[in-house]
């Protein structure tokens, strides 16, 4: 694949809005270590933390509405443990080009793997994936379609095929009927993730809820590609090794649901359970999850 790289276009560099965010995240000292850069037509923004040539290589997905920025300080840690780390901004999300929050799980497929075409040309060593939230499904997706990606950690895991209840799969079925006819529709991002509610207790809870750059509002079609996606997992064991983190305290999954998804997968997936943590953990125990996904990232590459 023929991998256009462009220099990253830091659009909000120098706005108020955007140095208040970044104190109150206090991640001025991590953003100077990051190389950003842009592959492709479509502009695909890239953020890498980079720590040695022949160190294993991370990829980062973040989760739903956000983007890699806000998820500086863990990424900068984990580099820091021995991993070149290299977040993607989701296509239509952070500082990547294309129509805001628009998205197919088939797009991020083929992204992830442009991505590795590039990191494949300066780096050696061995390539996985950390997805984070909606990431995690978007990473299992991924590594199921590249060969190149050896392990998969997942911060807690939702498969379609698995609903959580029966209110998730009615929504399911709606969004999947109501795209086919209203596929650029948007529905409001606090249906399923209400931030404000998440990071009360994050001194940068506010700012990120007013971020221009979260995507607050989803087309549908993005949505059904999302809980439409039908992971092999459940049927297939595959080369790479995969885990999944979850806090026992999850507010937007529970803890049980993880362990269903761990049984009635055919591809084994290690359960790593973070004690008295909910689900903001990338921001609200960010030393602690550095820690586990380093550990178990080194012992499985």
């Amino acid at each position: 694949m023929n991998v256009h790289v462009s220099h990253a276009a830091m659009t909000q560099e120098g706005l108020p809005s955007r140095e208040r965010l970044r104190e109150k995240l206090q991640i001025g000292p991590w953003l100077e270590k990051r190389q950003a850069f842009q592959l492709g037509k479509d502009a695909l923004h890239c953020e890498l933390y980079e720590y040695d040539v022949a160190a294993p290589t991370v990829l980062f997905l973040p989760g739903i509405g956000t983007y890699s920025e806000l998820y500086a300080e863990m990424l900068g840690k984990l580099s820091e443990r021995g991993f070149n780390v290299v977040a993607i901004d989701l296509p239509g999300h952070g500082y990547s080009g294309g129509p805001r929050g628009l998205y197919t799980v088939e797009q991020v497929n083929f992204a992830v793997s442009m991505v590795l075409d590039h990191l494949q040309q300066r780096f050696t060593g061995p390539f996985s994936i950390f997805g984070y939230s909606i990431g995690a499904l978007l990473g299992v997706a991924a590594a199921e379609q590249d060969e190149r990606i050896e392990a998969v950690l997942c911060g807690t895991l939702l498969l379609p095929d698995i609903a959580p209840d029966f209110l998730h799969e009615m929504g399911w079925q709606w969004t999947h009927a109501s795209a086919f006819f209203f596929p650029y529709m948007k529905a409001p991002l606090r249906l399923f993730v209400d931030f404000k509610m998440l990071l009360a207790s994050h001194p940068a809870g506010e700012e990120i809820n007013r971020d221009p750059l979260v995507v607050f509002d989803y087309p549908l079609k993005t949505l059904s590609s999302a809980f439409s996606c039908h992971c092999n997992v459940l049927k297939q064991r595959y080369p790479f090794k995969s885990a999944i983190i979850h806090g026992d305290r999850d507010e937007v999954l529970p803890l049980a649901y993880t362990k269903r998804v761990v049984e009635q997968c055919e591809h084994p997936f290690e359960l790593l359970v973070m004690e008295q943590t909910g689900h903001m953990v990338p921001w609200l125990r960010t030393d602690k999850l550095v820690d586990i996904a380093a550990k178990w990232l080194l012992n499985n590459l």
